[in-house]
C-alpha cells in the first residue's frame, strides 16, 4: 500500500509531481485525501472502523477510525474518491448521492519521519443501511463499529472514560486510548464531524461551518 503512486501539490495546492504515499508523509509532501461519513438519519446511527494496524503508519494498535477513507492515487479525482467506499465498506454508492462537506486542510507534525500535509475532501452517505451491510473486502479493516450519534457526541464533549457501540459480534465497551489521540484531543477531529452531522440532521447550511 505504501508504494502507490500519488500526485503531489505545492502549498497553493498547484500540482508539482508525483511519488509514493511513503514518501509523501516521511518528507511532508502536500497531498489529496477523500474521507466518507456512513450515517443513518433514521436511527441516528454513525458507523465507523476499527483499523487493522497492519494499516496504519503512526501506530500498531488498532484505532478506530472514521467510516471510510484514503488516500486519491495518481490522475484521480475528487469524484474517483467513492473507490474508497466500496474497498472499505463494500457498499457500491454514486457519487450524486454523497453529500459534500467543507474541504479540510491540514498541516501536522506527527514525528521526525511522519508528516501529514493533506488537502481533504470529506462527504456524508446518509442511507439507511446497518452494520450487516458493511464489510471490507480485504484486511484494512476489521469490522465496524455503530455508535448512536448523540451519544458519541456526549462522549467526546464531556470527556467520559469509556462508550458502548454495537458490533457484529455484540455491543462492546471503548475507552478513549480506542480512539486516535489526534482525531480525540489535538485537532478534534471526530468532534468537528460530529458538529457537522448535527447540522446537516438540523438542515442547517454546512458551507458555512468553520473548522476548529
Amino acid at each position: 500500500m505504501n508504494k502507490e503512486t500519488i500526485d503531489i501539490f505545492d502549498e497553493n495546492h498547484k500540482l508539482i509531481g508525483k511519488d509514493t504515499k511513503k514518501n509523501a508523509h516521511k518528507l511532508g509532501l502536500w497531498h489529496e485525501v477523500f474521507a466518507c461519513l456512513l450515517i443513518n438519519s433514521k436511527t441516528n446511527k454513525i458507523y465507523f472502523q476499527y483499523k487493522n494496524p497492519k494499516h496504519n503508519d503512526v501506530t500498531n494498535l488498532p484505532k478506530i477510525d472514521i467510516s471510510v477513507g484514503g488516500h486519491l492515487q495518481s490522475g484521480e479525482t475528487e469524484r474517483d474518491g467513492i473507490r474508497e467506499i466500496k474497498e472499505e465498506s463494500s457498499l457500491i454508492v454514486k457519487y450524486e448521492d454523497l453529500i459534500k462537506l467543507p474541504n479540510r486542510l491540514i498541516d501536522k507534525y506527527i514525528r521526525e519521519d511522519y508528516i501529514i500535509r493533506e488537502f481533504e475532501y470529506i462527504y456524508l452517505y446518509d442511507s439507511n443501511i446497518s452494520l450487516k451491510d458493511l464489510s471490507c473486502i480485504d484486511d484494512e479493516v476489521l469490522y465496524f463499529i455503530e455508535f448512536d450519534i448523540d451519544e458519541l457526541l456526549d462522549f467526546i464533549i464531556n470527556n467520559k472514560s469509556s462508550i458502548k457501540g454495537n458490533t457484529l459480534h455484540g455491543i462492546e465497551e471503548y475507552y478513549k486510548e480506542n480512539f486516535i489521540k489526534a482525531y480525540l484531543e489535538d485537532d478534534h477531529l471526530y468532534l468537528n464531524l460530529l458538529l457537522l452531522i448535527k447540522d446537516y440532521l438540523n438542515k442547517k447550511d454546512l458551507t458555512k461551518y468553520i473548522w476548529q
